[in-house]
């Protein structure tokens, strides 16, 4: 009779829009017992305890993440050395590694959800094809991968075509190209250096869907924490995402996620960026900071492996070590 009258009472709530918390065990009979941190329902509801529930009016049905690689240059424009100073093959396939694992992870959990991936990869050796087809056999879909001629941009930007930093300005042009014709709902545009958590996608669609509902913007998301954020004092707002804070920002680097819509409207931006050695390279990104939300979360969900004392590094209260060995 107890539990027929709990259907019953959980049935009713639910018809008016409620869910039930046991106070005494805090656990959420109504939601059948979900863990704490996993209660919110993509497309239809995010819910964060004790803040309750946001209705997901922006919904996220795919996402396409687009990939710089290049095992030729080891740090882009820096005469500085990486963290643990492995060869720059080693991160590319630790990063990789790591995006696919929590690709797998997000599947697993959403099968209907779509995601592309695209690599652009400026390497042309064979041994980054092999870990290509190591990495990628993982997946349960096919990754598109082009072998990218920097010279393909050689008449837009203003710079000497046989130095580094023409090469890694062409193929974030490329990328940003790409996104532009994407029909993706979202764009993650990604560099080779970066570790992930596992949770990083889910996360991120999740954290994007909350907030961009919310406040019924579009978005930048930054997948990574940065030293520099806390170097000075500054300004910033706080939001309460999928599974952890972030912060709002005033500048990025070149990897983050958005929509068509951002990319679109700050085509001009975009286009800006590439075309020119400028100081910094975001300098046109920075820009679209300061007109659109532009949020990182707090700690960090993927880990930039640059030199140790870099203030766009290793973001800080995370075990590098560990994360690296696992």
């Amino acid at each position: 009779m107890k539990k027929l009258l709990k259907k019953l009472l959980i049935k009713l709530n639910r018809l008016c829009g409620y869910e039930i918390i046991d106070q005494n065990e805090f656990s959420f009979p109504s939601l059948k017992d979900k863990n704490y941190n996993d209660l919110s329902t993509i497309n239809q509801k995010s819910i964060v305890m004790p803040l309750g529930e946001v209705k997901i009016t922006r919904k996220i049905k795919s996402l396409g993440i687009i990939v710089r690689t290049n095992s030729n240059i080891h740090i882009s424009d820096q005469n500085k050395k990486r963290i643990f100073n492995k060869d720059k093959l080693d991160y590319i396939s630790k990063s990789l590694k790591s995006l696919i694992i929590s690709i797998n992870s997000f599947k697993n959990k959403f099968k209907n959800f779509k995601i592309n991936l695209t690599i652009v990869d400026q390497s042309n050796k064979e041994d980054i094809n092999q870990l290509f087809d190591d990495v990628f056999s993982k997946l349960d879909f096919k990754v598109k991968i082009i072998a990218f001629d920097k010279n393909e941009y050689k008449d837009e930007i203003n710079l000497d075509y046989t130095k580094d930093i023409f090469g890694n300005l062409s193929s974030l042009f490329k990328c940003f190209n790409i996104g532009k014709q994407s029909n993706d709902d979202l764009i993650f545009f990604l560099e080779d250096d970066y570790l992930h958590k596992e949770t990083l996608i889910e996360e991120m669609v999740m954290t994007y869907e909350r907030i961009s509902s919310q406040l019924n913007k579009e978005l930048i998301l930054v997948p990574s924490d940065y030293p520099y954020l806390y170097m000075k004092e500054r300004k910033t707002n706080i939001f309460a995402g999928s599974h952890r804070h972030w912060q709002s920002l005033d500048k990025i680097l070149c990897s983050f996620m958005t929509s068509n819509e951002i990319l679109n409207k700050y085509w001009d931006n975009f286009k800006l960026t590439c075309q020119d050695h400028n100081d910094p390279i975001e300098k046109y990104l920075n820009e679209i900071c300061i007109e659109e939300i532009c949020i990182s979360p707090i700690p960090s969900l993927s880990i930039h492996m640059a030199n140790a004392n870099s203030i766009f590094g290793v973001s800080p209260f995370i075990d590098v070590k560990n994360e690296w060995k696992k």
